[in-house]
């Protein structure tokens, strides 16, 4: 099977009101007071943020999740989404979208108050134009995601001589599998982090650590697979390897009994020795 049939482009897309604005005016008068030239721009905070944070945190969580779900793959924004993850992501992301449009008409709606706030918290700095009607301001909080397929060298097709259409395939072929195997580093690279990480903490009895020392672990055990767009046995060798080796004490366990930390300890350093050479970006 071609990456095409494994996998899928997707793109997520959030705009959102940062409810700043520059003041050029308070700007300019800083720096004729202290005779300074392009020190610095002054931006006033239009609604206390506060106000804006639970839109913020829906905004994070989003992003964190497509970028843990999905892999690197172009400049432009665009990353690789394995067919295996589709339904999770679009359920997920659908999700997100949905608690975000909670609270942005919750936000709206107390909107003209928070105006009138504002015009007492900034006093002589407010001005009427830096707050867009309740209309606009709506169309200034969005998520959207956009899927898209992977291209393939052989559907370049323009009136080109032959030669040309060859070249231009040749390095779309390239390009995918360069960018194939900067995905599948990626992985290693997750994959390398989580085990580094516990393998440091459990090494000395005097670090302390918290229970996502191995929910991490086991969350992205969990992810992998369906993420691993070239069937890389090594990778699900190692998966497996660390399932049955690093996960099946929780955290507790390993604070408590020092024998099953040491082991624990020693096998997480043997799983890092196994990993180095297929992982170039820890």
């Amino acid at each position: 099977m071609s990456l095409n049939d494994k996998a899928m482009l997707v793109y997520l897309n959030i705009s959102f009101w940062t409810a700043r604005k520059y003041d050029k005016k308070i700007s300019q008068e800083v720096e004729d007071k202290y005779g300074a030239d392009e020190a610095g721009r002054y931006n006033k905070i239009l609604i206390a943020k506060e106000h804006l944070s639970n839109i913020q945190k829906i905004i994070s969580s989003a992003r964190t999740f497509h970028y843990d779900n999905s892999l690197p793959w172009s400049d432009n924004g665009g990353r690789l989404l394995p067919s295996a993850n589709y339904f999770n992501y679009v359920k997920s992301i659908q999700c997100f979208k949905d608690d975000f449009e909670v609270e942005v008409a919750n936000f709206l709606k107390v909107y003209p108050n928070l105006k009138d706030d504002a015009k007492q918290r900034l006093n002589g700095m407010f001005e009427e134009e830096d707050y867009p009607d309740v209309f606009t301001l709506e169309k200034k909080f969005n998520i959207k995601s956009m899927i898209l397929p992977v291209p393939e060298a052989d559907d370049f097709r323009v009136s080109l001589t032959e030669e040309e259409v060859d070249s231009i395939k040749e390095s779309l072929e390239q390009q995918i599998n360069e960018s194939t195997q900067a995905a599948m580093n990626d992985l290693w690279g997750r994959l390398f982090k989580v085990v580094s990480h516990m393998a440091e903490r459990l090494s000395d009895h005097d670090n302390k650590f918290k229970n996502s020392l191995v929910n991490n672990i086991t969350e992205l055990c969990e992810l992998l697979p369906k993420l691993n767009i070239t069937d890389d046995p090594e990778l699900d060798k190692v998966v497996n390897d660390i399932r049955s080796k690093l996960t099946m004490n929780d955290s507790q366990t390993l604070r408590d009994n020092n024998n099953i930390r040491n082991k624990t300890a020693i096998e997480a350093q043997k799983i890092l020795n196994k990993m180095r050479p297929y992982q170039t970006a820890a």
